[in-house]
């Protein structure tokens, strides 16, 4: 921590080389310092460096990987999760093998599992992903994942799949649904802490026999053992499952949105699979006109603890996203207007202006051809300023929402079927460096996060063929910098935004940086320094920047908290280390003789 001391001038300098680039002028210079300070006289703030434009995004060294598919037509959805704990998310997908890849491009050991090659038939549609999370908390984590019931000759795939992080089955995993070979494609495995005892259960929708019908939900321990297994109305097919507080009464629940024309329905399930007490109900009746592809969406819209449903919908007037209250009633404001002529594809949320609310973020097809994305202010339905955009292909999967140019601002990510990955900032404007270019058609969404460890985040999506890509972005993987970065919102799949059980453990994990100790050995530096951080229960950044607030180095220490730096062509002078990957911030001056 600085000393009391340069306590003034530590925040001097962070204020000057954090804020945010004005709105209004994104392109201005820094003014190199002439003269070097000397570190024992009081320094004046340097002046912020902003760039005329931000380095583009590249393609990753040894990507793309491609997986062997033995044909096309498969979403090889990407999970993204820090499986082996050492700061750099793997990377999990499944289109019938399912693989675990580094953020190298490398194949974990035991990966990929060895199922039928492919799911059986080809799709248009993003399926889900796996799931991950260390189940019983002994701190190993565990893959699930949820496919179909099917055999080709020798080769087979099972509905609910688990696997240890070294490619090991789980106990009891593979398994067949009960009573009847089945489909569990469309609905993930969800995570969550059901019944409250410490360990989360895995629980997941499917069909009985080979139909697209979802009316089951079977669940599992983390041994394997199948909990439970009940039943909705069977005319009835489940939308999605989630897992968060839908009636703000303390306590996580798994809950279902289902469909049975003309009616949506909400089921509350207890720990025991039963309903809880007044569900089902109905939430919404429709006159017609049609769902999207993607299911709705639970958020907290009015602050008050519980959860809403907002519901996407077109027909030959438009399309809208409905609202309603745990309790099937309307939430006022509701239904807002998305567009006319419009098929709509997929609804989702994100803080794109910055001001601590989330807008809707949607895709859909004009009818005339033109595929499009919009973005909306949930509290006046009106677009946001240089919303809707053009989009050549199809945009396949849910939108992306994560800051990927490090402006502060989220930006909005959609990967389409003309097999190109676009970007766009709070205006509607296509970021520099993009499109990102694929080699054949994409519906496997984007996923964001640090597969590297480098405190950046990286993008991946994969084409329907079985190529998986990855690119380097700018933007800083900070808390609240992405509000919507894998399809079902985090690697649970809890699909809640905001208020999931997973973001509130991610939340109460982040470490505090400004209560950490970060020390530098030796201090000034000759040659070789090691750097120390106590307090850290998970890993964090060291960003090196000068006195012109450009980074120097970034060091990404081991699990312990310790990293070495060699400052090789560095200049002499005064240098700061900032941490990055926590709440707050914490700074250390260390300078070069």
């Amino acid at each position: 921590m600085p000393s009391s001391k340069l306590l003034p001038l530590v925040l001097a300098l962070f204020l000057a080389a954090t804020a945010a680039p004005a709105a209004e002028n994104p392109t201005r210079h820094a003014t190199p310092w002439t003269t070097a300070p000397d570190p024992g006289e009081p320094l004046a703030a340097p002046p912020t460096p902003v760039w005329d434009a931000p380095p583009a995004p590249a393609l990753r060294v040894g990507w793309p990987v491609n997986l062997q598919c033995p044909s096309a037509g498969y979403p090889y959805t990407p999970t993204l999760f820090d499986a082996d704990l050492d700061g750099a998310d793997e990377i999990f997908l499944t289109g019938g093998h399912t693989f675990g890849l580094r953020g190298d491009g490398t194949f974990l050991p035991g990966w990929p599992t060895v199922e039928q090659p492919y799911m059986g038939y080809g799709t248009n549609d993003q399926k889900p992903g796996p799931s991950a999370a260390d189940l019983s908390g002994d701190g190993d984590v565990e893959i699930l994942w949820s496919e179909r019931d099917w055999y080709a000759g020798s080769a087979r795939m099972w509905c609910f799949n688990g696997k240890n992080l070294d490619g090991t089955n789980l106990p009891g995993f593979p398994q067949e649904a009960i009573e009847a070979q089945s489909n569990a494609l469309d609905v993930p495995f969800v995570l969550g802490d059901v019944d409250e005892d410490g360990d989360l259960e895995a629980w997941g929708p499917h069909t009985r026999g080979n139909n697209f019908i979802h009316y089951r939900v079977s669940a599992f321990d983390h041994l394997g053992t199948r909990l439970i297994t009940t039943d909705v109305n069977a005319a009835e097919n489940i939308l999605s499952l989630y897992f968060g507080d839908v009636d703000g009464n303390g306590h996580a629940e798994m809950f279902a949105v289902s469909f049975v024309t003309p009616a949506l329905k909400l089921h509350v399930f207890t720990a025991a699979g039963g309903e809880q007490a007044g569900y089902p109900i109905t939430l919404h009746t429709f006159s017609g006109g049609y769902l999207p592809f993607g299911p709705p969406v639970p958020v907290d819209l009015d602050g008050d603890g519980n959860l809403e449903i907002l519901i996407g919908h077109w027909d030959g007037a438009g399309s809208r996203v409905y609202a309603r209250h745990h309790d099937g009633t309307a939430v006022a404001g509701y239904p807002k207007a998305i567009a006319t002529s419009s098929q709509l594809y997929y609804i989702a949320l994100g803080d794109v202006t910055g001001d601590g609310r989330p807008e809707l973020v949607a895709t859909d097809n004009h009818l005339t051809g033109d595929n499009r994305v919009f973005a909306l202010d949930l509290a006046t339905g009106a677009l946001l300023p240089g919303w809707p955009v053009n989009v050549v292909g199809w945009p396949e999967g849910f939108p992306t929402v994560v800051d990927v140019d490090n402006d502060g601002y989220q930006d909005v990510c959609v990967a389409t079927d003309a097999g190109d990955l676009r970007a766009f900032n709070r205006n509607g404007q296509l970021l520099a460096g993009y499109p990102l270019l694929m080699a054949a058609p994409s519906i496997s969404g984007v996923a964001a996060g640090d597969i590297d460890g480098d405190g950046l985040f990286e993008l991946v999506a994969a084409t329907w063929n079985g190529l998986v890509y990855a690119w380097d972005t700018t933007g800083e993987a900070l808390p609240g910098r992405a509000d919507w970065p894998l399809r079902n919102v985090d690697p649970w799949n809890t699909g809640v935004y905001g208020g999931s059980p997973y973001a509130a453990g991610v939340l109460a994990a982040a470490p505090r940086l400004d209560e950490l100790a970060l020390t530098v050995a030796p201090n000034p530096i000759r040659g070789r320094a090691e750097f120390a951080i106590e307090g850290a229960l998970r890993p964090v950044v060291i960003e090196i920047v000068d006195m012109q607030g450009r980074i120097v180095d970034r060091l990404a220490p081991a699990s312990a908290g310790r990293a070495s730096w060699s400052p090789g062509t560095a200049a002499n002078g005064v240098y700061w280390a900032r941490l990055r990957g926590g709440a707050g911030e914490g700074v250390k001056f260390i300078v070069l003789r």
